[in-house]
């Protein structure tokens, strides 16, 4: 069965809708003042991975990142990464 680009428009539907203030909830930042070693929230993770993706997909970060980002499981190492990052980002 062909599914066209069905699953390629659910998601750019999700990003189409989605606004600025969503990131409150999405990855609201009470997500990261846990303990360093707490896991993160799925939603979070996934956003976190996203994010890194969106970057890459825009040439502001490396490819390498999103393995980063998919490893970075804890609260702590989101915090790192998102620290690390935010630094390339603004260089870039």
């Amino acid at each position: 069965m062909d599914r066209g680009i069905k699953d390629e428009g659910f998601v750019r539907k999700a990003l189409e809708i989605a606004q600025n203030a969503d990131g409150k909830w999405i990855a609201n930042q009470t997500h990261f003042n846990g303990l360093s070693d707490s896991n993160l929230e799925p939603v979070v993770h996934a956003a976190l991975v996203t994010a890194v993706a969106i970057y890459v997909q825009k040439n502001k970060l490396e490819e390498a990142e999103i393995k980063t980002a998919l490893a970075a499981t804890t609260v702590g190492a989101a915090k790192k990464l998102i620290d690390r990052l935010s630094e390339l980002v603004r260089k870039g």
